[in-house]
């Protein structure tokens, strides 16, 4: 790794049909982590071609694709088989928790979320892929 991709801000992926969560999440995120939206779940397969973010945070319900339904598109992408995923969403019940740790999730936030909590959970979880 040279200097420069040691001091590259690490990338977020995060997925979700609200515009209005899209932003607050980037004002949040965006002092510390290269922060990417993705409002159209549905175009994942194309943004993972061009970006390698090292967390994802999903949204679980979504028109198109609910959170549930992205996790294995994600892993089927090898540089994502091992990606942090934390879902950030409203319908926080115990079935859909432990449904997104079957799946692999790392982390589950519930809406409204805490900035506080939310840059903590990242920090937590988001790791610095090594360049090959």
């Amino acid at each position: 790794m040279d200097i420069e991709e040691t001091h590259r801000k690490l990338q977020v992926l995060v997925i979700d049909d609200s515009p209005i969560i899209l932003k607050s999440i980037s004002s949040v995120l965006s002092d510390t982590y290269k922060v990417f939206v993705l409002p159209k779940p549905t175009k994942i397969k194309d943004v993972l071609q061009k970006l390698t973010p090292e967390l994802f945070l999903l949204d679980y319900k979504m028109p198109e694709l609910t959170g549930f339904e992205l996790v294995p598109i994600i892993r089927s992408f090898e540089e994502h088989k091992e990606t942090p995923i934390i879902f950030l969403t409203s319908a926080g019940t115990i079935e859909n928790i432990s449904a997104a740790f079957a799946l692999g999730a790392c982390d589950f936030i519930v809406k409204p979320f805490k900035p506080d909590i939310l840059r903590e959970k990242i920090a937590r979880h988001i790791v610095r892929k090594k360049a090959c």
